[in-house]
């Protein structure tokens, strides 16, 4: 009984937390806004000019 009361417990928290991430996930999603390219690129661009 103990260790069915422990699952039990244990698959609360995980679903809580499973549910908790999904949404912080779609929540960032809908309002981050895409990069352009020369946002996403240009760490790389300096590199790419010297050679």
């Amino acid at each position: 009984m103990r260790r069915l009361a422990f699952a039990a417990a244990l698959l609360a928290v995980a679903a809580i937390g499973f549910h908790s991430f999904i949404s912080a996930s779609l929540a960032a999603a809908w309002q981050g806004k895409p990069a352009t390219f020369a946002e996403r690129f240009a760490p790389v661009l300096p590199s790419m000019e010297k050679h």
